[in-house]
């Protein structure tokens, strides 16, 4: 008998405590007492921001972790643990400077799964489930009398029926997204250590500022693998070749900070004073309640319909990285005016950013409304013109008839991507 990752399920040891950050990735940033012993201790430091708790040295064994997160006859677990062994083994090679094409591509596995098996991603996606049934219920049924029961109920149900085998069952799909993306492993040569969280996979986007899909141009994905060591999957035709070495603490500062918004629960660290720093900062705190805000799922009703507004748990470009520096011709667009798109090209797409670029203000009455969609139409031809050369556009795309120049000035964007060529 076989699960759905290909392993046996039968006669298999169920392990009580689950991790959702594995205790082998965890252990790279901890102190090690009599390692390679039966006495070994591999203790960790973390800051707990609900009850703005620090505590030193902490046993790994009971940090991220919970009783039965997965499942509770080991099947999920028992799978994971199995893969483990070779994550473990590509992290401690690029750790190592000893990486060879068979870690990368475990190391590209490990990334996804990591961003899909954490207790965020769990709370992110039923919490986007449960505001989606309600604006659902509400579109049907408008205002129920019962509210109580009737959340009482959907919420055993999104429990039920949102799992960490959910999640995970998207993740072999999902691999080939990021496929293109090349990897680097970036070595810290400053005193300052790099830290991680319960979220230690950050996703980012230098050309999409408020939000970055893992196909998307621009995309960039990070995650310490040690205090000295960290690996970047980034869109190496958008970005130059990156140095592989940071000799600047004020680069290292910001992925720090970038973990600090990121964390859901805690951070973690090989000692307090890695960032401690990092939790009296007024500013930080506020982009980090910033960011925990947006991810929460909007329902918007107009009058003649529910609209539910997702988000995925990307993290905006808050903090510039001077390593990820765009092409010229995309730093003339401001930051309120990037955006990303689809790498893989389709014409539908082309049409959307055509629609931006050509479809007349008449909608608008507001003047400066009109300045700054004149503002936009000229930013997304930039954007265009630096897409039409990443795609490779075929010619035969690029031809604009004087009929489709009427449907690009008049016709509503939404209504135009829907349409087929």
């Amino acid at each position: 008998m076989y699960n759905y990752y290909g392993y046996g399920v039968e006669s298999m040891q169920i392990t009580v405590n689950q991790h959702y950050v594995p205790r082998f990735y965890m252990k790279h940033f901890a102190n090690i007492i009599n390692a390679g012993t039966k006495k070994e201790k591999v203790l960790i430091s973390f800051y707990q921001f609900k009850d703005n708790l620090l505590k030193n040295n902490i046993p790994t064994r009971s940090v991220c972790s919970e009783d039965y997160f997965y499942d509770q006859d080991g099947k999920i677990e028992n799978a994971l643990a199995d893969m483990e062994t070779k994550w473990s083994m590509a992290l401690r090679n690029a750790i190592d400077d000893n990486i060879i094409i068979d870690d990368i591509e475990s190391i590209r596995e490990f990334v996804v799964y990591q961003i899909s098996r954490t207790k965020a991603m769990l709370s992110h996606n039923r919490e986007m489930a449960e505001s989606l049934m309600k604006g659902v219920l509400k579109q049907q049924y408008g205002n129920i009398t019962d509210v109580d029961v009737v959340n009482k109920s959907l919420e055993n149900k999104i429990q039920n029926e949102i799992t960490p085998e959910l999640n995970l069952s998207v993740v072999k799909e999902t691999i080939p997204t990021i496929c293109d993306l090349k990897m680097m492993v970036i070595t810290n040569e400053t005193g300052m250590r790099f830290i991680t969280s319960d979220v230690p996979v950050i996703i980012i986007n230098p050309l999409g500022i408020q939000s970055a899909g893992l196909s998307s141009v621009g995309e960039v994905i990070f995650f310490p693998i040690s205090p000295w060591k960290m690996i970047i999957f980034y869109d190496a035709k958008l970005f130059n070749q990156l140095s592989n070495r940071i000799c600047d603490e004020n680069i290292i500062e910001i992925f720090n900070q970038y973990q600090y918004v990121s964390a859901d629960e805690r951070l973690l660290a090989k000692e307090i004073e890695d960032f401690n720093h990092l939790v009296s900062n007024e500013k930080l705190n506020s982009k980090r309640e910033q960011f925990h805000k947006m991810q929460k799922t909007s329902i918007i009703d107009d009058g003649v319909g529910t609209f539910v507004a997702a988000k995925s748990r990307s993290v905006p470009y808050y903090y510039n990285i001077p390593i990820l520096r765009l092409p010229k011709a995309l730093r003339k667009i401001p930051a309120d005016f990037r955006e990303t798109f689809p790498r893989e090209y389709s014409y539908n797409t082309r049409l959307a950013i055509l629609c931006q670029v050509y479809r007349e203000p008449d909608f608008i009455h507001d003047k400066e409304l009109i300045e700054y969609w004149k503002k936009q139409q000229m930013y997304s031809k930039i954007l265009l013109n630096y897409l039409d050369n990443y795609w490779n556009t075929p010619r035969k795309d690029c031809i604009i008839t004087p009929e489709l120049m009427k449907k690009l000035k008049t016709v509503p964007v939404n209504a135009f991507m829907n349409k087929q060529r």
